[in-house]
């Protein structure tokens, strides 16, 4: 099946078929192509004939006037148009499901559904403010929190499992992604209030360096930049470490053990303040990035909307 790009059909004629007449039927189409790499994939993930997926294919390249699928022997791919018609019904699936999960939950008596994803470094006092916030002034929304690997937490986001994610600012930014700036990210060394040089006024990296650590775990980013600033010390690594990326645990073995870390300043000045920590003054630049909201971009919610000014409340009082 060739259809000449353009032939017969005006870019307003194929912007009218889009918005009007274009079903989640033809939408599903194409993402079964995708996923499939066949017309026969295709009709055996969509439970159809195989002519029924070349007659929905054939009304949407009528309509538009566009090829949207290029041969390869037996295998076939999506053309530029036809990846972007796959994220459209992507898109549109995602809401139609959350819709649906917002009308149940309202039908169950709540006020409505909030799916938060957040990672390690979100699970402090700053979520935990948050939420506290949101419940209070919502009591009857139903909020979900879960957390996993960050890629994960985004495709889970772009299927509308989440409405939005809390985590570090990631390198190479997912372009369908909106993010905004929540908490700005400083390193500071923290020692456990009962180590024995918690007292010292001054103390240099090469006597904390024969000290026990919190590590991070191997083979993580924050594990590789550890190690690399240790080595811009100059320093061998500290051999007497617990190894944990999880801030809770860090805080309960703070607690219990003379111990010494890096951790977010925010946290390290939550734990003072409470008589677990004394912050060392140190300089630390590990190069992490910022704690961000992410989001799907143009998908929002009322709820979405509120927990965000209340996350952003929260850090404006991690911050005071």
């Amino acid at each position: 099946m060739v259809i000449e790009q353009g032939l017969g059909v005006s870019p307003e004629q194929a912007e009218a078929f889009v918005m009007r007449r274009m079903s989640l039927r033809h939408l599903r189409v194409l993402k079964a192509l995708a996923d499939a790499g066949s017309l026969s994939g295709a009709a055996d993930l969509l439970h159809v004939t195989q002519p029924a997926i070349s007659k929905a294919l054939g009304e949407i390249e009528r309509s538009i006037g566009q090829t949207l699928i290029a041969r390869r022997g037996r295998n076939i791919r999506l053309t530029p148009v036809a990846q972007r018609l796959v994220e459209l019904g992507e898109r549109m699936d995602a809401m139609l499901r959350r819709g649906g999960e917002e009308v149940a939950s309202l039908v169950r008596g709540t006020s409505g559904e909030l799916l938060i994803g957040a990672t390690n470094a979100a699970l402090t006092d700053l979520l935990s403010d948050a939420l506290a916030r949101m419940k209070a002034e919502h009591p009857l929304l139903a909020i979900s929190v879960r957390t996993h690997a960050l890629t994960a937490m985004f495709e889970d986001l772009r299927a509308g499992r989440l409405d939005l994610v809390i985590a570090r600012q990631a390198h190479g930014t997912p372009p369908d992604l909106d993010y905004e700036l929540l908490l700005p990210t400083h390193e500071v060394v923290a020692i456990s209030a009962k180590h024995p040089l918690a007292t010292h006024r001054k103390l240099s990296w090469e006597t904390l360096n024969d000290q026990p650590w919190i590590w991070p775990l191997p083979g993580t980013s924050s594990r590789a930049r550890r190690d690399a600033f240790w080595r811009e010390l100059g320093l061998p690594l500290p051999t007497d470490v617990l190894q944990t990326d999880d801030l809770m645990l860090t805080m309960g073995m703070l607690k219990r053990l003379p111990l010494v870390t890096i951790m977010p300043q925010h946290l390290a000045q939550s734990a003072a303040r409470e008589g677990i920590v004394r912050i060392l003054p140190l300089y630390v630049d590990l190069g992490l990035g910022n704690l961000c909201i992410w989001q799907l971009r143009d998908v929002s919610s009322p709820p979405v909307q509120h927990f965000k000014s209340a996350l952003q409340a929260a850090s404006a009082a991690a911050q005071a």
